[in-house]
């Protein structure tokens, strides 16, 4: 029997339970997406009346599956390495290059030559480039990450603003680039900005709006308000879901006041993150004082968020789903690797060797960050 988490609309898995408990008897260890909640998720961000341009982030997964049911949305894609966009290109040869935004850190002089002689849109983080090498630039339109010393994010490695961060040009060199840009021909034709992932607030999201504009509306070639990504997700079965109605209606206030401008979004993880559930297998058990452990067959190298970024992922035993939760454990993988731990002191019914487990919110940043650390293989990927 499926419980009722909220008065949401059930995370998608909870309604699939037998068809994936008998995928997980032909894989054991898959990472299964689910093409419906992509499409959900897409529709409805093509529903706020206030975004005028939506761009897949392309580094939260980029199995062919998964790109070919963003592309037939008529979205574009967000690229942050030549790889990206060529990978995209020989997926898609005859794609338009203003679906692709081109947004770099730190990168070689040949990034940006390989994006602009592509006429992709391209995304300046740093003076440097312009300084540097500023004949590449000379007659081309740009866009600039603008730091606006805001970040926000579930953990401090998705916080990308401020100081501490080493994305974005810092407000007090904004008169430079606007000289760098005069000096050498360069229309600077958008503002782009990302303060983090998982931001969910929506008054956030119109605080670094409104700061974007201000900024703008000193430099009359600006038409574009990028606001990055970062909506957040249901990270637990009984979050409540990201008020898109409050955002739609914040931001349509600030574009009556100033209609000069257009809003993108480049969501990822939004898009596909809850699409996305590993299924592994219990492989043993071991009890050490306090502490149960639960071993499964994928590791770390399959999923790193929890590692990396202490990053919480709901874990439930698929085969005994809906039973009493009678014991704290640890759900560890196989990897030799002491942070090798996918969820600690987890609430789990009574499990055995072989019971199905289910790893939630998967879609993204999990096989495009996967590894075969200890030679360990990736798992299969399948499209439901």
């Amino acid at each position: 029997m499926i419980k009722t988490i909220s008065s949401e609309k059930p995370i998608w898995w909870t309604s699939k339970i037998t068809q994936l408990l008998e995928l997980s008897e032909v894989h054991r260890n898959s990472i299964i997406y689910n093409v419906d909640t992509i499409n959900e998720n897409i529709d409805r961000l093509g529903q706020l009346d206030s975004i005028d341009g939506l761009f897949y982030a392309m580094k939260a997964n980029y199995s062919d599956d998964i790109l070919k049911t963003v592309v037939k949305k008529n979205i574009g894609f967000e690229c942050v390495s030549p790889g990206e966009v060529q990978y995209l290109i020989n997926l898609f040869p005859n794609i338009d290059p203003a679906r692709i935004l081109f947004t770099p850190n730190f990168s070689p002089k040949e990034d940006y030559i390989f994006a602009l002689e592509r006429n992709l849109v391209v995304t300046v983080d740093s003076l440097y480039p312009l300084k540097a090498w500023p004949d590449i630039f000379m007659g081309k339109k740009i866009m600039a990450r603008i730091d606006l010393d805001v970040g926000d994010g579930h953990h401090e490695h998705v916080n990308t603003g401020g100081d501490s961060s080493k994305f974005g040009i810092p407000l007090i060199q904004i008169s430079e680039l606007k000289h760098l840009a005069k000096a050498n021909n360069i229309t600077i034709g958008g503002l782009h900005t990302h303060s983090g992932s998982g931001i969910k607030n929506a008054s956030n999201w119109i605080d670094v709006a409104s700061k974007l504009v201000e900024i703008a509306s000193n430099m009359p070639l600006v038409k574009i308000i990028n606001l990055g990504g970062g909506i957040p997700i249901r990270e637990r079965l009984d979050d409540n879901s990201f008020d898109f109605k409050q955002l739609n209606t914040l931001l349509l206030e600030l574009k009556i006041k100033h209609p000069r401008f257009k809003f993108w979004l480049e969501p990822g993880r939004y898009i596909i993150g809850e699409a996305g559930v590993i299924l592994t297998k219990v492989t043993q058990l071991k009890e050490k004082g306090k502490n149960y452990y639960i071993g499964v067959g994928v590791g770390m190298n399959t999923l790193i968020r929890p590692a990396l970024y202490g990053a919480f992922h709901e874990i439930v035993n698929l085969s005994r789903y809906g039973l009493p939760n009678t014991q704290s454990v640890t759900i560890v993988g196989p990897v030799c690797e002491s942070g090798d731990k996918l969820g600690i002191n987890r609430k789990f019914p009574l499990t055995i060797e072989g019971d199905t487990i289910l790893i939630g919110n998967t879609g993204a940043y999990v096989k495009s960050m996967a590894s075969n650390y200890n030679l360990r293989e990736i798992p299969k990927e399948i499209m439901i």
